[in-house]
């Protein structure tokens, strides 16, 4: 269906990654996974054809590639038929065909006839005269009334715009579906209804996600992408499968990369050794007769050329080791470094009363949610849940402070250390690097700690002073504001989709690190392994139709 050949794809001479190869049957689920900065996004885009290969093939039998976004801010003027239809690539065949016929009523020939065959061959394939039935069968399943369909999408909540996106994917009808993180803000209904069309759909799907339940629900093989030079692995298996051959593989990997750093370090010392006798051994004199002092000089001299040649060889045999070297395995991330053992605070930190937030969308229609009320003491951890629109990241805002609240009020109690992660990991200073902006985050951090801190979080040493935040993966960012967390001991957590653009193992530290964290924890999360992960304590479903 789909072949991969030595994929290469570099940035000014730097490999993003290469050597990579795989193959794509028909009908598979197949996750892509990798650590942020692999190119995960930047291979889907060489598989879709919008991105270029530095060297490679993309080789692939006669099929139809569609990548269906999630972010529909290019599409605010659209309504919702017509985003759906465009981006199904239903209007592009509709387009062709329309051209083929012309072009074959002018200058009716055996070529232009073809030509018409193949595009009227398209119009069947994406069953182009069921598309307004089709249109409707996929609004219904991803849970929005018929009534949308004309609307702008503009004029629609964001957790309308969320569910119009899974609709598109419903209605597709390419024989291979490319996805960048579909789970992504999507809420609990919304995911385990685009698990369930992947597993039933006769399509083949490419799909990058983090979301470990979803991975293990929606594919049957994975492959991981390395990054640099390292190509990729692949595992024909289930997720979990996937997650018990890792550990196995880590296991050898490491078990060899030590043993070659033995044998190294052993060649070294046995190298330095000969080179010692040697040397002793080309010295060495003692009082004799002349004669038998220009003996033993002989046989020292032979000692000392015979060792200095051992000595030799194992240097060039030691150069052969090193060059030969496997990739030291990336250990499992651990954060338990992330938050300081402090005093439990077990008092009221967080106290919300009848507040009422309101909000402008794109055509100017201002709509209320709430009243909202809640309370947080130390210790707790709430998990809010309830539909896309039903105002949980509004209401996480209003509590930061980053959204006016219309009436109500919001009480913090005395000794509170805040900390905030939303969903596009945003920092405070988009035009400056990593270091500038936890310093910002971290008023009164020294240098030297908030490098340190950085490090840790695997962040490339080389952009920690360099790059611009906004050039920063959303992983990347993710890790600054985690590191602010750590920098100010927060005893105070407000995590809006935390786990947006971090890879899996930064993922299952920071689960790790926040089962023993001992502050207060609101989270709004869709990703149902973080969730059971961490624990909470309770639950607080927001109700869209009370809004």
């Amino acid at each position: 269906m789909l072949s991969a050949k030595n994929i290469c794809y570099e940035i000014e001479s730097h490999p993003v990654f290469s050597d990579v190869n795989f193959s794509v049957s028909p009908g598979e689920k197949i996750g892509l996974i990798g650590p942020n900065g692999a190119g995960k996004s930047t291979l889907l885009g060489i598989v879709s054809g919008t991105h270029t290969a530095t060297s490679g093939n993309i080789i692939k039998d006669n099929i139809e590639i569609g990548v269906l976004p999630q972010n529909l801010q290019d599409w605010l003027d659209s309504s919702v038929h017509e985003f759906i239809e465009t981006v199904t690539g239903v209007k592009n065949v509709k387009d062709e065909y329309s051209k083929a016929e012309t072009v074959y009523a002018k200058s009716p020939d055996e070529n232009t006839l073809v030509l018409l065959c193949d595009a009227a061959e398209r119009l069947g394939h994406f069953a182009v005269d069921k598309f307004d039935k089709t249109l409707h069968k996929s609004l219904k399943k991803a849970g929005l009334p018929l009534s949308l369909a004309n609307k702008e999408i503009g004029n629609l909540s964001g957790g309308q715009r969320t569910r119009v996106a899974l609709a598109a994917i419903i209605a597709a009808r390419f024989d291979l579906i490319l996805l960048d993180e579909p789970t992504n803000n999507l809420d609990f209904e919304g995911v385990v209804i685009l698990e369930k069309y992947i597993q039933d759909s006769k399509a083949a799907f490419l799909m990058v996600s983090h979301d470990r339940r979803f991975l293990r629900n929606a594919t049957t093989r994975i492959i991981e992408l390395l990054g640099g030079d390292q190509g990729v692995n692949q595992y024909n298996l289930g997720y979990d499968e996937y997650v018990e051959a890792r550990t196995h593989m880590y296991s050898v990997d490491m078990k060899r990369y030590e043993e070659h750093r033995l044998a190294i370090k052993s060649l070294e010392n046995s190298a330095r050794e000969r080179r010692v006798r040697a040397n002793s051994a080309n010295s060495g004199s003692r009082r004799t007769s002349d004669n038998d002092k220009l003996n033993a000089n002989h046989r020292a001299s032979r000692a000392s050329n015979h060792m200095a040649s051992q000595a030799r060889s194992m240097e060039v045999r030691l150069e052969r080791l090193k060059n030969e070297a496997p990739h030291q395995p990336q250990p499992p991330i651990s954060l338990d470094f992330l938050f300081q053992e402090g005093e439990f605070i077990k008092k009221r930190l967080l106290t919300i009363s009848d507040v009422s937030v309101a909000y402008t969308l794109e055509n100017g229609t201002h709509q209320v949610l709430g009243p909202y009320n809640l309370s947080l003491d130390g210790g707790e951890r709430v998990v809010i849940t309830g539909p896309n629109g039903s105002g949980k990241s509004t209401l996480i805002k209003s509590i930061y402070g980053s959204q006016k609240i219309e009436n109500g009020n919001i009480k913090f109690g005395s000794d509170v250390r805040l900390a905030y992660i939303d969903q596009e990991q945003t920092l405070p200073l988009p035009e400056e690097c990593a270091l500038e902006n936890i310093r910002s985050l971290a008023p009164g951090i020294s240098d030297k700690d908030a490098m340190h801190l950085l490090i840790k979080f695997n962040l490339p040493k080389e952009s920690i002073v360099s790059v611009a935040a906004r050039k920063l993966s959303g992983g990347e960012r993710a890790k600054i504001l985690l590191a602010s967390i750590a920098a100010i001991n927060a005893n105070l957590l407000l995590l809006d989709e935390p786990t947006n653009n971090l890879d899996i193992p930064t993922i299952e530290g920071l689960q790790d690190a926040l089962k023993s964290y001992r502050g207060a924890i609101l989270l709004v999360s869709h990703d149902r392994d973080f969730i059971d992960g961490i624990g909470y304590d309770r639950k607080i479903q927001l109700d869209l139709d009370k809004q």
